[in-house]
């Protein structure tokens, strides 16, 4: 508070030295600010362009050295305040409006400056105008002035328009700076004013902000000893760039091998509609095995040194604590401010877990340290895991896709069902519904002969209509979970999406009750 007090102090000094300027330069008097003359008489030497640029260049070099200066004194006071919590916290309780003067008076400055230049190139025209008149009379002996008027006439009323526009804008800019020291006087009465008949209200938020701004500063001793790590690491990060290249050519290139096995099989087997979609399906399984193969690797190779995951989890939830109560211009989010009540004593004692995790990485990274050899020894690794990866994900998939077709061809010859004609009409014999006992559950895309007998269960329930494959495959899956839900089953497991389609003992239960 005793800074904030010098800074209203210092700004109300400048501004009694500013209305003292304004009142000189309002009589007349002649007011040298560096370079520039605003009180002098500009010479008239006969030269009428001469004398428009050197008003032009007077009242532009003027204007910019008021312009300085004001934000000089708003940008060193005024946008002091506007940082402090005192201001923000009479912003939050509507005792003062939030306002931006310095926004203010970066816009009044340009809407100066363009009517400034807008008509001084108007003059400018009408001179060269004049001239060019002057220049076909003397050339070519033409008289192309106005009747009564002529070349010395014209130029002492351009005179004239060129006096008043100056005058005109010493006017503005004495009004703009005048009109913004009187703005700023007013801010910070009110501000005074409003401070300290809220005292008791400013210091609860005060007192607030002052543990979040404890849990943040905790956090950034995290930060700091983090930042060591990584100078200590030198490399890592183009280490794991380099890991993460080879990740990304490695899904690629799966990918696209996968492919070709889809749009060969598909082509060859047209009949099997549903064969793209399984196939479709089951690669986006197998990418994503891939995918967790490498990120195993790294995780059992690397992060018993260095597990920056759980230092990346807790910055995002300091992160979305801090974000609570301040906003992305750093000022107060006013109704979590006045709304929430301290929750920070769990975080603290996160970010002292986290800190003392940290210091015992540094400690092993300094001792045990992690060489150029350690990080070529993982590369390699990684590397060869790519290879033996790649053709083992290629190979299950070729083996679900040899099986998938060999049933889905198997069960379109065995659902041609037998028929007995008689005189009148044609029966087909309805098959018999298959007893079986679920005694466990099934994984993704695993082949098992309870699944045929789960698969057409669901078929009678009018909750299955793809092919008897005995595959827990996607459609079967989705059925289950559709029984699950008619059956209550899932009542206790609405936000745990893992469990949908396990057949877990409950599931079993009520499937085996439909086929006692």
């Amino acid at each position: 508070m005793k800074n904030l007090s010098k800074c209203i102090g210092i700004s109300l000094l400048c501004t009694v030295f500013f209305l003292g300027y304004s009142t000189k330069a309002s009589t007349g008097d002649v007011v040298t600010t560096g370079s520039t003359t605003t009180g002098i008489i500009i010479p008239y030497t006969g030269s009428l362009l001469s004398y428009l640029n050197a008003q032009e260049n007077s009242l532009s070099s003027w204007f910019t050295n008021t312009y300085t200066r004001l934000y000089s004194i708003f940008s060193k006071t005024w946008l002091n305040i506007l940082k402090s919590i005192e201001y923000q916290s009479l912003v939050c309780f509507w005792a003062i409006k939030n306002e931006s003067l310095l926004s203010q008076l970066q816009k009044d400055k340009m809407d100066l400056t363009i009517s400034f230049k807008k008509d001084f190139i108007e003059l400018e025209n009408q001179v060269l105008a004049l001239e060019e008149k002057k220049s076909l009379q003397e050339s070519d002996g033409l008289n192309v002035f106005a009747s009564g008027t002529n070349y010395e006439s014209e130029k002492a009323r351009l005179k004239e328009i060129i006096d008043s526009k100056a005058k005109l804008h010493r006017g503005f800019i004495t009004n703009f700076e005048t009109s913004y020291i009187t703005k700023n006087i007013n801010f910070l009465t009110t501000f005074q004013q409003y401070r300290d008949a809220n005292k008791d209200l400013i210091k609860g938020i005060q007192d607030k902000m002052t543990r979040v701004q404890g849990i943040l500063t905790a956090f950034s001793g995290v930060t700091s000893t983090v930042d060591k790590i990584n100078a200590k690491v030198t490399g890592l990060d183009d280490l794991i760039k380099k890991m993460e290249d080879t990740k990304i050519k490695g899904l690629e290139n799966l990918d696209k091998t996968l492919q070709q096995t889809i749009d060969i099989n598909s082509k060859k087997y047209k009949k099997l509609q549903n064969l793209p979609n399984e196939l479709t399906t089951q690669k986006a399984y197998v990418l994503n095995q891939y995918q967790i193969d490498f990120d195993e690797y790294f995780s059992n190779n690397f992060q018993n040194r260095y597990n920056r995951t759980q230092y990346l989890a807790l910055k995002k939830q300091v992160d979305t604590f801090r974000s609570k109560f301040y906003t992305n211009t750093n000022q107060l989010n006013c109704l979590n401010v006045l709304a929430s009540s301290d929750e920070g004593t769990a975080l603290f004692n996160k970010i002292y877990a986290m800190q003392a995790t940290v210091n015992s990485w540094l400690l092993k990274i300094e001792t045990e340290g992690i060489s150029t050899t350690f990080k070529d020894q993982l590369f390699s690794g990684f590397q060869s895991l790519y290879i033996q990866k790649f053709k083992q994900r290629y190979t299950e998939y070729g083996n679900f896709t040899k099986e998938y077709i060999k049933l889905a061809l198997k069960n379109i010859v065995s659902s041609i069902t037998p028929t007995v004609t008689s005189n009148t009409s044609t029966v087909s014999l309805p098959t018999p519904m298959t007893k079986y006992v679920f005694t466990k559950p099934f994984k993704s895309n695993e082949y098992h002969e309870g699944i045929k007998a789960l698969q057409n269960l669901f078929t009678t329930l009018d909750l299955y209509t793809w092919a008897i494959d005995g595959i827990y495959n996607a459609a079967t899956k989705k059925a289950v979970y559709t029984f699950q839900l008619s059956k209550w089953l899932l009542k206790w497991y609405e936000n745990k999406p893992e469990v949908r389609w396990w057949m877990g003992p409950a599931t079993r239960n009520a499937l085996n009750t439909l086929t006692k």
